[in-house]
């Protein structure tokens, strides 16, 4: 009984391979997924094994089922071939296509085969330039008319890079669409990160700062690797150099890793918060670059990828770790640092895992690196953006205290002629009345001597705060030195402006301050006002007058206006 019932296992076991392994594709029916479960594989111990061998392989069930609709046999696997049945149960040839969705494939040859007679063949790769493809795209299109009847396809797959084949049976309506939802994914992709890169260089080179310069820096290394490993590098820049295509997911590996390092060390000062940190990941990225180079030296592209991979992985962790620390120390900063980095590294790990085999391959695990980076980009933008608002507010504000006189907050000399002279210059255009105010605190130094400079401070701050209460919208103030002050009055006639320094005089005089013993001091000061009546070429020459006229002022007794009617 127990030999009856082992026998029927194996019986069932032996139907189930065999129909697995003779399961078809049927040319007439749509396929959307890839075809990887229709599959059968073969990895043969030999490099001289021929198309030839290959059948006789297949012949004698040699060839194994796949196990899952995307085959992915990892980094440096060794040359693979694959056999696929096509039936087609119309008496009319049906054109059909197979597309392999993957851009760093060596070498793919493709054999079609009738009744174990060869009646058709296509060589491609990127061990071959762009122009020989057999079809104008990206992947690796074949395209062939199924006749009627059963079609045997055998194809050979070599590669150093990660040997991941996702494979198509579609047509070219389903490969139109299938181009056009990625052209639109990409353009908008590659869109906005060009625009990123535009918009920091415009900062950098009208700030000249760092920061800028090594994002943009980073954003276009992303977009150059992005390039090479989609295929649409190949397509569009190099299409004559398979050389660069073999190399050039390495090599831009690296360069984006060292580029993604040198944004973060600029980004979170690192080298000012750690500077033997700063050297040690500088010597670290100068060691991952030679020996990515020694590498590809010594024509060995496995161990450079593996290097690189290393060496973008190293990235992405220290970028981790040092925006946690950063945080903490009070970078405010490094949040926006560590989010995106964290985004990217999801977004890889995802990626490297559906190319890798670990988990099922598809547009979306295969594109998650891409959504990842944008989502890094974008973030880091924003944090760009956010620092620079910062940035330019410090420096306004600087600017303003640089302009302002700390005891009065009054404009000081600088900053009344910044605002003044381009009010001037149009005075003068239009030749229109401007007048100037210059008044002097009477008795100021006997205030400083008798009840000391505090009581003096206090004593500008109050007149300060009447003349900002007493000014007209239009009018610029400023502390002119010492106890002096100035009133800048555009459009304003010679009459009006000594009417508006006797109505100041009035106030100030009304005006009165306590001394530390409880005593009340009264205050008075002198005026000069001067127009631009006389027709005054230079605003000097205006204010020189208006000196002058408070110097008549305070030899007629003090506490009055003067001004010069001739």
């Amino acid at each position: 009984m127990k030999r009856t019932f082992l026998l029927l296992s194996l019986v069932l076991v032996a139907m189930i391979s065999s129909l697995s392994a003779k399961a078809a594709i049927q040319a007439t029916e749509v396929y959307p997924a890839a075809i990887g479960q229709y599959i059968q594989i073969f990895q043969p111990d030999g490099s001289d094994f021929n198309v030839h061998d290959a059948l006789r392989a297949f012949k004698s069930g040699r060839f194994r089922p796949s196990q899952s609709e995307v085959m992915n046999f990892g980094i440096g696997a060794r040359p693979v071939w694959l056999a696929l049945e096509i039936i087609n149960a119309q008496p009319e040839p049906m054109a059909r296509k197979l597309l392999v969705e993957n851009a760093w494939l060596d070498k793919i040859d493709v054999f079609f085969l009738r009744e174990a007679q060869l009646v058709n063949s296509f060589h491609t790769g990127d061990s071959l330039p762009f122009a020989q493809r057999p079809v104008d795209h990206r992947f690796f299109v074949i395209e062939h008319a199924f006749t009627h009847g059963e079609t045997l396809v055998l194809i050979r797959v070599e590669a150093d890079d990660a040997m991941v084949l996702p494979i198509y049976f579609t047509d070219a309506g389903q490969l139109a669409n299938k181009d056009l939802l990625d052209a639109y994914s990409y353009g908008l992709m590659y869109g906005a990160i060009l625009a990123l890169v535009a918009y920091n260089l415009v900062l950098y080179i009208g700030l000249r700062i760092n920061t800028y310069l090594l994002y943009s820096i980073f954003l276009l290394s992303f977009i150059a690797l992005n390039l090479a490993y989609t295929g649409h590098g190949y397509q569009w820049l190099w299409p004559e150099s398979p050389f660069w295509q073999r190399w050039a997911s390495a090599i831009l590996m690296a360069a984006g890793a060292t580029g993604g390092f040198a944004f973060m060390l600029q980004f979170l000062d690192i080298k000012q918060t750690w500077p033997r940190l700063y050297r040690l990941i500088v010597i670290g990225c100068m060691v991952f670059c030679v020996s990515v180079l020694v590498a590809m030296l010594l024509d060995e592209l496995v161990i450079a990828l593996l290097i690189s991979i290393v060496f973008i992985f190293s990235f992405y962790v220290a970028a981790v770790i040092l925006g946690i620390v950063s945080l903490r120390i009070g970078n405010e900063f490094a949040k926006y640092f560590l989010i995106a980095s964290i985004l990217t590294i999801c977004g890889g790990i995802i990626t490297a895992n559906a190319v890798w085999g670990v988990i099922p391959f598809s547009g979306l695990t295969y594109r998650a690196a891409d959504i990842g980076m944008t989502l890094d980009a974008v973030l880091l933008a924003l944090a760009l953006a956010a620092r620079f608002n910062i940035t330019q507010g410090e420096k306004l504000a600087a600017e303003k205290m640089a302009g302002i006189d700390l005891l009065t907050n009054l404009n000081n000399r600088r900053s009344f002629y910044k605002y003044v002279q381009p009010i001037w210059s149009i005075s003068l255009r239009s030749k229109s009345n401007t007048s100037v105010i210059m008044l002097d605190i009477d008795d100021f130094k006997l205030i400083n001597d008798s009840y000391g400079h505090a009581l003096g401070d206090r004593v500008l701050v109050k007149l300060a705060e009447a003349l900002q209460k007493e000014a007209r919208s239009g009018d610029i103030l400023a502390r002119w030195g010492g106890e002096e002050f100035l009133i800048f009055l555009p459009e304003t006639r010679l009459q009006d402006a000594v009417t508006i320094a006797e109505r100041v005089r009035n106030k100030i005089g009304s005006m009165q301050v306590s001394s530390a013993k409880g005593e009340k001091l009264a205050i008075s000061a002198s005026f000069g006002v001067a127009s631009n009546q006389d027709d005054y070429v230079l605003l000097d020459e205006l204010i020189a007058n208006a000196d002058q006229q408070l110097y008549r002022a305070k030899k007629q007794g003090r506490n009055c206006v003067c001004a010069d009617f001739s």
